[in-house]
C-alpha cells in the first residue's frame, strides 16, 4: 500500500515542477513584438491632462496652433522657440552651481525670450490673441498664488 504522505508530496512536487516549466516557458511562447511603437503606458499624456516636459509642450503647441490658426511655417517657428526654451529651462534646473534664488529670474528671462520669438512668428491679429491668452494665464497664476497652492477659491460673498 502507498504512503498517503509520500503520494501527496510527489503530487505537490509534480505540480510545482509543472508551474516552473510553464513560468519559464511562457515568455518564450509569446510572439515577438515587431512594432516600434512604445508600450501603451508610454503613449500620450497620462489620464487627467498633459504631463510634464515635452507632453506639456506638445499640448501647448497644439492649443496655440488651434487657437491662433498657425500656418505650418509658424508651427515650425513656434515649436523651435518652445524647444529651445525647454532645453534652457532643463539645463538651468539641473545646474547645481546656480543658487536656487538666482534661478527664478533666469527662468523668467528664458520665458520672455520664448514669448518674443513666438510673437515674431505671428501676424498682428494672432499677436493680439496670443497676448490676451498670456494675460489670462498670468491672471490665473496670480489667483492661484493668492489662494495658496491647492487651496480652493474663497466662497462667494453674499
Amino acid at each position: 500500500m502507498k504512503n498517503p504522505v509520500n503520494s501527496a508530496t510527489s503530487s505537490l512536487r509534480a505540480a510545482l515542477l509543472l508551474l516552473g516549466v510553464i513560468a519559464i516557458g511562457a515568455p518564450l511562447a509569446l510572439p515577438a513584438q515587431t512594432t516600434d511603437a512604445p508600450p501603451p503606458a508610454q503613449q500620450g499624456p497620462p489620464p487627467g491632462g498633459p504631463g510634464r516636459g515635452h507632453n506639456m509642450e506638445e499640448h501647448r503647441l497644439e492649443m496655440l496652433t488651434k487657437k491662433l490658426s498657425l500656418t505650418p511655417d509658424q508651427v515650425t517657428q513656434v515649436k523651435a522657440a518652445m524647444d529651445s526654451s525647454h532645453q534652457q529651462m532643463m539645463a538651468l534646473r539641473d545646474d547645481t552651481s546656480t543658487p536656487r534664488d538666482q534661478k527664478r529670474p533666469k527662468m523668467e528671462a528664458i520665458h520672455q525670450e520664448e514669448q518674443a520669438k513666438i510673437k515674431a512668428a505671428l501676424n498682428d491679429d494672432q499677436k493680439a490673441k496670443f497676448e490676451a491668452m498670456e494675460a489670462r494665464m498670468r491672471e490665473q497664476r496670480e489667483e492661484h498664488h493668492e489662494h495658496g497652492e491647492g487651496a480652493p477659491p474663497p466662497p462667494p460673498q453674499s
